[in-house]
């Protein structure tokens, strides 16, 4: 079952992960590198939570800067944050996957939303509808769930980062990807689906999109100069997660 954030204390809890170090110093270093300059763009980040990737764009010189998701609660969340802090960002709560006449973003974003598309269907369903907000030209960029979890040798015990995750015996398409985020007070588990890779490939050339690449995820440089040793190798060499981007035709 797809998570719904606006039950209970999940968006809440989900709002605690970002603490982690994994999710600065991996995941938002890498996903922040493959979006790269924003300056002067239109930019529409979809799922966007609680808008912690729309102000870092919207900050960076994104104009207009908008942030869209499902969740009203996370959309609240987010408008909350804007009215301490105004950054002039529109929030919008609209659901990806739905079609809305052409729009001429420059460049989409989305951190953490097609791993929830159960199938093929689903999947091209939000392809569709990212397609729908990018212009002739423009970029989509999402870091994701990686695909290739079931290929892995292994699955490393992610415990240290502040995670585990549990995968079904057998691999097949819509084979639960189980996240756990490790958290102080309660575990909150987070349900993801997989799909192979050639299946985002064609989902995102039927729904009109070009040149689709896979980035693996990287480290960013230390906060501190020091030796940190091997901790981050089994994040690196096994990576739950990856960026994968593409263009609009």
């Amino acid at each position: 079952m797809v998570i719904d954030y606006n039950e209970g204390l999940i968006a809440e809890k989900y709002e605690q992960t970002k603490d982690f170090p994994v999710r600065s110093r991996i995941e938002a270093y890498s996903f922040l590198k493959h979006v790269g300059d924003v300056k002067g763009r239109k930019v529409i980040d979809v799922a966007c939570g609680s808008g912690d990737f729309t102000r870092i764009f919207r900050r960076a010189g994104a104009d207009p800067m908008v942030g869209l998701d499902i969740s009203e609660k996370m959309i609240g969340l987010a408008r909350k944050q804007e009215e301490r802090e105004p950054l002039g960002i529109e929030y919008i709560v609209a659901d990806a996957r739905s079609v809305v006449p052409q729009q001429d973003f420059d460049v989409a974003v989305a951190a953490y939303l097609l791993m929830y598309a159960r199938d093929r269907d689903e999947l091209g369903r939000m392809c569709r509808g990212l397609a729908c907000r990018v212009k002739s030209g423009g970029r989509f960029v999402t870091i994701t769930t990686n695909p290739d979890l079931y290929s892995f040798s292994k699955v490393p015990n992610y415990r240290k980062y502040g995670f585990s995750i549990e995968l079904a015996e057998s691999v097949f398409e819509g084979a639960p990807i189980q996240l756990t985020a490790l958290l102080d007070d309660s575990p909150l588990v987070i349900m993801n689906y997989y799909l192979p890779i050639d299946a985002y490939e064609s989902a995102f050339r039927d729904a009109g999109f070009r040149d689709f690449a896979v980035h693996m995820p990287e480290l960013s440089p230390a906060p501190e100069a020091g030796d940190e040793g091997d901790y981050w190798d089994d994040y690196l060499n096994f990576p739950p997660a990856v960026v994968m981007e593409c263009v609009r035709e």
